[in-house]
């Protein structure tokens, strides 16, 4: 029974009716236990029993409603024994007395857990049947059986040195016992005579302050539980916190959570693109028939139209794989690590422990139909920024799964989805320059891409992308004379660093896209070594014979002319070296310069960038480029180079016309994307400069709008004051306003 029972039947409650039956049902439990904890004196066991009944009827309407009469009665009865003994001064039982076991048994119980306690007197010291266990309890019958079985265990433990191999079931059966008949007459009749006048003993006073002290006690080991829980839980907080911090974890979901909250903070940021070009029949432009050669895929007179179809399986297949990320993304030299050993690929997305798969699409581009294709998420930093919408960098190789399939002699397309360009044509201008200076840049284009999933995108359009050709055997057949040319991918801020003869350490670091020959790969290896240990004489005779000098100052000129610093000048990624079969000598291919053009915020100002050092292009320090700017020969062709950059491929009047012209090719598919991208796309190639700060958040939605004409009439001044003597440029170091 508990007190909700009895406030259910208040005839049995203290002071109705029925009161003598409660006691008459409960009491071989307190007088057998009283008998086994005071076996001292007759009127001991008698003050304790009608003490016992008397706190409950002063207590019990003050108790909780799942309390069980019978473990209230229990504990009050070893607290009435407990308050007596001290009171009398009686002698503690001996240890090995049955006396002494008694006590060592029962104080075990009435410390227990509430919920075991209950259990084990409900099921085996009033030996109630189950259901009626299980009701009292509130639990299903195996839940109280349990809950009994696993008290048992609790005592038995609690008991291994005071009371081995002792049979508890039987003891505890064995508590309640019958009284005398002169026993019975006289106590039964003090506790049946209770009334709410009568007066209160010491001992109900003492057994109602012990329970004081019990909920006090049982207060306090709450506190101390819950205060011991959240101390435990913040530091597996902390632990965690810092665990994931230092293997990358933590470093990965920030990034990927930052660029996801973007929707919900710029809602206008992943408004959908509509169709492009309109479907009407009074259409005044017709689609341009497919490409009939690369010049013409390449050839920037109009946007070609795309659309991948992958069933919802070959989509699921194609989101990342994660594998462990880099533990610490700085490098204590103030660098971003670019390079994760269990990552297939170099550069943030592979730091961050993201591995882009091949999966199966369905192909339509200008018209001509591809069943089977292979695509991939592309790109790094434009893959992570993108997430807070379905316009994802794309790669797709035409022949991965049909050997031979190709578009235009062309076999592989990349798809930069421009989320940092506003203009977009920070690729397709930087490209168009390079390949003026003499370096074989790859050729670029635009396409607007629209996206089919059943079930999830029905035909969705995602944008317009530029299309950057791939630097492959197909652009080193074009570039070289024959598709079997070494083409490397270095990531590291120490170019040709000597690291031994064994070309297994520079693997990693080349990152070897093509084949290349035992003697090819040797090559390399001995130019590390020139640069490691030769003196400037021998070093500026020898280098010629291992780079192709012409072409280098093109490439490093390209670089400083558009302030390009998400790249070789800043963290030595995100270009290409080939070996030119026919020389030996080493090549340089820019690539990815959507951060060109002055707009990378992570270093300097918009303002320093433009005035950049052209003499010390580089943010940190670049022995291979310190190296060949002490070459006389190689700096007088660089210095060449942006001379006659300046005299026409760097001149406002040309550049500014080349953007007009390609914007206006562009702007109506930038309209279809969205209302969001056309304005800033306007602000972006607008010669109405912009009032305010110029600088802000490093990239993305929150950044200010870098508007290219403004930064080439700034940067072209620069270049010309730095080389006429009249400034010495600004020295950058990366960090944003560094």
């Amino acid at each position: 029974m508990t007190i909700r029972d009895l406030r259910r039947a208040r005839s049995m409650a203290p002071g109705g009716p029925e009161f003598p039956s409660l006691v008459r049902a409960f009491a071989p439990l307190v007088f057998g236990s009283a008998s086994l904890l005071a076996p001292y004196k007759s009127e001991v066991v008698e003050r304790v029993f009608v003490g016992v009944f008397h706190a409950f009827a002063f207590q019990w309407r003050r108790l909780p409603r799942n309390t069980v009469i019978a473990s209230w009665l229990l504990r009050s009865t070893w607290l009435a024994v407990r308050w007596e003994r001290r009171r009398l001064k009686l002698p503690m039982p001996s240890r090995a007395s049955a006396a002494g076991v008694s006590a060592a048994v029962l104080g075990a119980l009435v410390r227990m857990r509430r919920g075991l306690q209950d259990a084990v007197v409900l099921g085996c010291v009033v030996q109630a049947h189950i259901p009626e266990t299980a009701r009292a309890l509130r639990r299903q019958e195996a839940r109280a059986v349990a809950l009994r079985d696993r008290g048992l265990d609790r005592l038995r433990k609690a008991l291994q040195t005071r009371a081995p191999g002792i049979d508890l079931p039987k003891f505890l059966a064995e508590v309640p016992r019958a009284m005398s008949t002169e026993f019975e007459c006289s106590a039964l009749t003090q506790v049946e005579a209770w009334s709410p006048r009568t007066r209160k003993s010491g001992l109900v006073r003492g057994i109602r302050r012990a329970w004081r002290w019990v909920a006090l006690e049982r207060a306090l080991r709450r506190v101390v539980t819950v205060a011991a829980s959240g101390v435990c839980l913040l530091i597996l907080l902390v632990v965690a916190f810092v665990w994931s911090l230092r293997q990358g974890h933590l470093t990965r979901w920030f990034v990927e959570q930052s660029s996801r909250r973007l929707a919900k903070e710029m809602p206008e940021v992943a408004e959908p693109a509509r169709p492009w070009p309109p479907r009407s029949p009074d259409a005044s432009r017709e689609s341009p028939p497919p490409p009939r050669s690369a010049a013409e895929l390449y050839g920037l007179t109009n946007v070609w139209t795309a659309q991948f179809s992958f069933t919802p399986g070959q989509w699921k297949a194609l989101g990342p794989s994660r594998v462990p990320p880099i533990p610490n993304l700085m490098r204590p030299d103030g660098m971003m690590q670019l390079r994760n050993p269990k990552a297939r690929r170099s550069g943030l997305a592979g730091v961050l422990g993201l591995d882009f798969n091949w999966a199966r699409a369905h192909l339509e581009f200008a018209g001509v139909q591809f069943s089977s294709v292979g695509v991939r998420y592309r790109g790094n930093g434009t893959y992570v920024n993108s997430l807070f919408g379905p316009k994802q960098p794309f790669k797709v190789d035409l022949d991965k799964f049909v050997r031979g399939q190709d578009m235009a002699g062309i076999h592989t397309l990349n798809f930069v989805n421009a989320i940092p360009d506003n203009s977009y044509l920070h690729d397709v201008l930087a490209q168009h320059l390079f390949r003026e200076l003499g370096v074989p840049g790859p050729r670029t284009a635009y396409a607007y891409l629209t996206l089919d999933v059943p079930g999830l995108f029905e035909r969705q359009p995602l944008g317009l992308y530029v299309l950057v050709e791939n630097v492959d055997a197909d652009f080193a057949a074009d570039r070289f004379g024959s598709p079997d040319v070494p083409i490397f991918k270095p990531v590291t801020t120490q170019l040709f660093e000597y690291l031994g003869e064994d070309w297994s350490a520079y693997a990693d670091i080349y990152d070897l896209k093509t084949r290349a020959t035992p003697r090819q790969l040797d090559r390399l290896v001995d130019f590390a070594r020139l640069l490691a240990q030769a003196d400037d004489p021998e070093f500026a005779r020898r280098v010629p014979d291992y780079i192709d000098l012409d072409e280098f100052a093109g490439f490093l000129a390209g670089n400083v002319l558009i302030s390009s610093y998400d790249g070789f000048l800043s963290n030595g990624q995100n270009f290409y070296m080939c070996m030119d079969p026919r020389t030996g000598r080493l090549v340089f291919i820019p690539w990815d310069h959507d951060h060109g053009w002055g707009e990378f915020g992570y270093v300097g100002t918009n303002e320093r960038r433009e005035r950049a050092c052209i003499w010390r292009p580089s943010t940190y320090e670049n022995r291979f480029l310190d190296r060949m700017l002490k070459v006389e020969a190689f700096r007088h062709l660089y210095r060449r180079h942006l001379e006659r950059a300046l005299e026409g491929p760097f001149t406002v009047d040309r550049l500014y016309s080349r953007i007009d012209r390609i914007g206006a090719i562009i702007r109506p598919a930038v309209a279809a994307e969205s209302d969001f991208r056309l304005k800033r796309f306007d602000l972006a190639i607008s010669t109405n400069w912009l009032e305010g700060p110029r600088d802000g958040a490093p990239e993305g939605p929150r950044a200010p709008v870098h508007q290219i004409k403004r930064f080439i009439a700034g940067r072209a001044q620069s270049i010309r004051d730095q080389l006429e003597g009249k400034t010495q440029g600004e020295i950058l170091m990366r960090g944003p306003g560094r």
